[in-house]
């Protein structure tokens, strides 16, 4: 007879699958985007151009994934099959922070594939769970996920628009290279995460 933590463990694991290819999903849509508005992602692009740049200092997450509604086609793919803190929206036009598992990387650059560009809300730094709104990523911060979505483990989508799996260890060496990336091509010494 088969126990009931083999059953939870195939759930989870199915339930991580399906996150990961959600998060493809969303990097593949990034992309189709960028490919119609001069190799820019939407925060790049002034919302007079159908872009959400100035949405960024705000620190709300959803206007970026929702101008691209046409690329997603749905909004339940922005919600992970873990986060029992988030329910879908039932179309674009009822999109809020509620209903997105995700933060986005405001500076992501196809160009820069270890850049990150969008990954699990989950995230904590110096032991802290994140807040809400616009965290600065720095060489100094030690990055953890949380046991809320994904047990200490979480997807990050990069800029490329690939997605990894990573425990903490493998969060942290990716946000050391992320920042390398990032002030090699800028000189700039962090990178933004809008956190939902």
């Amino acid at each position: 007879m088969v126990g009931l933590s083999y059953f939870a463990r195939a759930h989870t694991t199915s339930s991580q699958v399906n996150c990961v290819l959600q998060m493809k999903q969303i990097g593949l849509s990034f992309r189709l985007w960028s490919g119609d508005n001069g190799d820019k992602y939407p925060m790049q692009v002034s919302t007079n151009n159908g872009g959400t740049m100035e949405c960024v200092r705000s620190g709300v997450v959803f206007p970026h994934f929702a101008v691209m509604s046409n690329e997603l086609g749905t909004p339940r793919d922005l919600v992970c099959p873990n986060d029992s803190g988030r329910t879908s929206a039932t179309n674009f036009a009822a999109l809020r922070d509620a209903n997105v598992s995700y933060f986005v990387v405001p500076e992501a650059d196809e160009i820069l594939p270890d850049m990150w560009l969008s990954g699990d809300r989950n995230i904590s730094t110096n032991g802290l769970r994140s807040a809400r709104g616009v965290l600065m990523l720095r060489t100094n911060l030690k990055l953890n996920w949380t046991a809320q979505i994904h047990t200490n483990q979480g997807n990050l989508c990069f800029a490329d628009g690939s997605v990894q799996q990573l425990n903490n260890a493998g969060l942290n060496r990716s946000a050391t290279n992320a920042l390398a990336a990032y002030y090699a091509a800028t000189t700039n010494t962090a990178f933004r995460l809008a956190i939902p």
